[in-house]
């Protein structure tokens, strides 16, 4: 399933630039090491290129999109700063010099970007020893336009735990392991932030009524071939001579799904509210099948909105 952007940008931006614009953390902040479940210290743990990992993974995946013509990422470091916890956005003046002296037409800036983490080693559990590491990152985003009053700002939340034992080991596990760690879950959060600039695929799950009927079972075979006009045939000839208003709702449910694959939503939705007027009449409020079909409804009219804004995104951007 291909759904839109959370951020929709304006059809004239053809190339955006990911800048890191994230103070970098002290290396002995957020970091706990947990011996025992008893004593408690801190660790000083390097977040170096950490920054540069997130953006260069969020830059590769949305340069997959058609949705812009270059995506490109500023090498340079911005600020030196010690405020790591707060955000700097850049001024009107900024966004207009950076797209300017880069050429070009949007930015993308990571203005906050930073870990905590918990290591906890407990010896001798029934003869095992067990290390278990909690790494969590936050931060916040930002789409700039030059003209744009308002700034699109995204902040996110990701962690990551690893549990690791072993029978013959004491140690607990290294600082360049906790680091490895956090450059994964950098690369990983980066990759995945990806869906509010630019549109994207997911996977769904859909259902459809069957029967014991011999035409109603050629075109299950069908729909399970994902033959969709030959299924929708032999389903809307039955709909038109069925009377019985289950069997009706059921095919009528299985119609608004072949026109959901065909890309056709308000037919969908058509069919999706004949069938939920049907069950409605057969079935109580409290019936599993009267309950999925008004779910069902829902999520048509949820993709139809998406479409709309998806259809907007990529018109003009894709020409």
């Amino acid at each position: 399933m291909y759904k839109p952007a959370s951020i929709t940008f304006p059809s004239d931006i053809r190339t955006v630039m990911i800048i890191n614009n994230a103070a970098q953390q002290p290396d002995s902040f957020g970091h706990q090491l947990l011996l025992f479940q008893k004593n408690e210290m801190t660790m000083t743990v390097p977040a170096d290129s950490m920054a540069y990992y997130f953006c260069r993974s969020l830059g590769k995946t949305i340069a997959e999109s058609p949705l812009f013509d270059d995506v490109r990422l500023c090498e340079d470091t911005l600020r030196r700063d010690s405020l790591f916890y707060l955000a700097k956005p850049f001024s009107a003046n900024d966004i207009q010099w950076f797209c300017e002296e880069y050429d070009v037409d949007a930015l993308v800036t990571l203005d906050k970007f930073f870990f905590k983490s918990i290591l906890c080693y407990v010896e001798n559990r029934d003869y095992y020893n067990l290390n278990y590491l909690n790494i969590e990152v936050s931060g916040e985003l930002k789409a700039l336009f030059p003209g744009e009053q308002v700034a699109h700002t995204i902040p996110f939340t990701d962690s990551l735990v690893w549990t690791f034992g072993n029978y013959d080991s004491a140690e607990t596990l290294s600082i360049q392991d906790i680091q490895f760690c956090m450059r994964y879950l950098s690369e990983y959060t980066g990759q995945n932030m990806h869906m509010h600039l630019v549109p994207y695929w997911i996977e769904d799950e859909r259902w459809f009524y069957t029967s014991v009927i011999s035409d109603w079972k050629r075109a299950t075979a069908y729909a399970a071939a994902e033959k969709w006009d030959s299924a929708a045939d032999i389903w809307l000839t039955l709909f038109n001579k069925t009377t019985g208003k289950k069997q009706k709702a059921r095919l009528a449910s299985n119609l608004a799904l072949v026109q959901e694959m065909k890309g056709n939503f308000s037919k969908a939705i058509e069919y999706a509210e004949i069938a939920y007027s049907l069950f409605q009449e057969v079935a109580d409020e409290e019936d599993k099948y009267r309950k999925m079909q008004q779910n069902y409804l829902d999520l048509l009219k949820t993709r139809l909105e998406e479409n709309q804004k998806l259809s907007e995104q990529l018109r003009e951007n894709t020409n």
